[in-house]
This record gives structure tokens, C-alpha cells and sequence, in this order.
């Protein structure tokens, strides 16, 4: 009884917060969309030349950034609002990231050709601790990327992953009844074994899905689909592998990776560097419901890890959590 008290009580207090937050972030004049300088040159805003920071932290998906994640939402609105300013000549893209769904990779991918192609924005991708498939499917729409010799990048490829518990029902006499409209509905059901038709289905979206991931960072990278294939199948390289075999362009960190920048921006000296301002009560509540969710039995530790796993994962609805 004592403890279900102090949980109903922590749960009203944590809602109760996070109400009053988001009054306070209605009502509050910082904007989200302001650019502040943040490393190189002097002065402040976009009335100056000058290059925006964009970064990709932690597992990639549709939607929103979180405090730990990377929204594909997001990103595009920071790549769109500087898509026509004629001050920002460049973008610096800072990924850390083991890579996340399919479809928000290609999104950002897709945009930053745009951007590169026929905006005329010059783009150099900072590779952090990981920038593996995903992650490295992003880069790969980069002018030039930078990678730090200890960088974890490579692994292209495509997994999903659909646990299977039919045993572990059968073994405790447990039965679930599956209602559905359409042969193939419930296909990679946690609950029973897939057909070899359905298998053989879901292996050609795969296949599929790969085939456009090599072709586009063949053409991100102005290399043939032949040569991104040699490097392929979800082999993970160092960043000194990486630039070994062409994955990479040098090793370096940001301030590297800037310098080249400036280069391709035929800048004298290096670019003002500037990013988005972050409203700081959006940067709190984000906190707030990552320490809630994990207290009030968020994600099981073990779905975490395959969210995290360094590959380019899609999520069928059977995986969906």
C-alpha cells in the first residue's frame, strides 16, 4: 500500500511539473528557430556569412528529436529553414549515432542532396564516437566526410528483427487468438512461426531496401554501386579502416572538418559557425520524460540494446513498443 502511495505520489508531482513546464514554454519569447553562433568568427545571427551546425544524436527515427534520439521532423526543420538564407553557405553535420529506422535515414539523406545539389550548400559531415549504417547512410550525402581514427561507421546493411515467444506461450499454457482481415496481416507475429511465403516476403524488402542504400551512397559518394557493394553487407570499419577504403575522406574532428568547409565555401579563414537555439525548457521537459519514462518501467533493457544495435533497423508493427 506504502508503495503504490509513493508512486501515485510521484506521479502526480512529475505531472504536475510537467504541466507547469509547458505553460511556461507557451508563454516563453525564445525561439526555437534563432541561429546562434556558437564556434569561429565573431558576431551574432545570419547577417553574416557563415555555416549552421546540425546534429544527429543517438537512434534515428520518424517524428521529433528526444533528449537522446534523433527526430527526422526535427533535422528537416533545421535543414529547410536555412535551405533559402543566402548567409548560411554551408552546413556542418555532426553525427553520433548507431543508425535507427529506414525511412527517417532517407528522409534526411534525401534533403541534404537537395540542399548539396540545388541549393548550392556545401556539406561536410564530423563523425563522433559512431556513425554507423544509418548514420552512415546520412553521411554519405556529405561534399566530404570526416571521421576520428577510432570512429565506429560502415555496417550497410538492413535487419529486422521480430522476437518470436511461440515456445515460451506453449511451455506455461498460454493461447492467443489472432483476429485479421488479409493473409499476411499478422506477419512476424510474436506468437508463431512465419510461413516460408512470408519469410521469402520479407527477405525481398529487405533486399530492396538495401539495394537503394548502396545506390545512394554510391551516388552520394561518386562511387559505383560495384565498389559500395565490396565494402558492404554490414561490415563495420574504424575510421582509419573507413579512409583506408574510401568510406571516408580524412581524419579529423570538428575543427578539421570545418577548415575543409570553409575551403569548399571559398571562405577566408574559417566560417562563423552557428546552430539552432534550443528553447531550455524544451531541453528540461525533454530530461523530465526521459527520467520518467525510465522510472516508471519504460522500454525493457533488452529492446533498448536492438533499438541501439549498429545497423539500419526497420520496425515492423510487430515490433513496435
Amino acid at each position: 500500500m506504502d508503495r503504490n502511495r509513493i508512486a501515485l505520489a510521484v506521479t502526480f508531482v512529475v505531472t504536475i511539473l510537467s504541466l507547469f513546464v509547458g505553460l511556461i514554454n507557451l508563454v516563453s519569447n525564445v525561439s526555437s528557430s534563432k541561429l546562434t553562433k556558437v564556434d569561429a568568427g565573431s558576431g551574432f545571427g545570419t547577417d553574416r556569412l557563415g555555416a549552421a551546425l546540425i546534429k544527429i544524436e543517438g537512434e534515428i527515427h520518424s517524428g521529433r528529436s528526444s533528449y537522446d534520439s534523433a527526430g527526422a521532423q526535427t533535422i528537416l526543420e533545421q535543414l529547410r529553414a536555412i535551405e533559402d538564407d543566402s548567409n548560411i553557405v554551408g552546413i556542418l553535420v555532426e553525427i553520433n549515432s548507431p543508425g535507427g529506422s529506414v525511412g527517417a535515414s532517407q528522409e534526411i539523406y534525401k534533403e541534404l542532396m537537395y540542399l548539396r545539389k540545388d541549393k548550392n550548400k556545401k556539406v561536410v559531415v564530423s563523425m563522433k564516437d559512431i556513425a554507423a549504417s544509418g548514420g552512415y547512410y546520412i553521411a554519405s550525402a556529405a561534399d566530404k566526410i570526416y571521421a576520428l581514427g577510432g570512429t565506429l561507421t560502415g555496417s550497410i546493411g538492413v535487419i529486422a528483427i521480430a522476437p518470436n515467444i511461440k515456445g515460451l506461450l506453449e511451455r506455461y499454457g498460454v493461447k492467443v487468438r489472432t483476429f485479421k482481415e488479409g493473409k499476411y496481416k499478422d506477419s512476424l507475429s510474436l506468437f508463431r512461426d512465419n510461413t516460408p511465403e512470408e519469410d521469402a516476403m520479407i527477405q525481398k524488402m529487405l533486399s530492396d531496401t538495401y539495394e537503394e542504400f548502396i545506390e545512394d551512397v554510391a551516388k552520394g559518394r561518386n562511387q559505383t554501386v560495384k565498389f559500395v557493394e565490396a565494402l558492404a553487407e554490414g561490415r563495420i570499419y574504424s575510421g582509419q579502416d573507413a579512409f583506408r577504403n574510401k568510406l571516408v575522406d580524412d581524419i579529423g574532428g570538428r575543427r578539421e572538418a570545418l577548415a575543409e568547409l570553409s575551403k569548399l565555401c571559398n571562405y577566408d579563414g574559417t566560417l562563423p559557425l552557428f546552430e539552432e537555439e534550443v528553447n531550455p525548457w524544451d531541453r528540461f521537459f525533454q530530461l523530465m520524460q526521459a527520467k520518467s519514462g525510465g522510472f516508471f518501467g519504460g522500454e525493457k533493457a533488452f529492446l533498448q540494446e536492438l533499438k541501439r544495435s549498429p545497423v539500419l533497423v526497420l520496425y515492423p508493427n510487430s515490433m513496435a513498443w
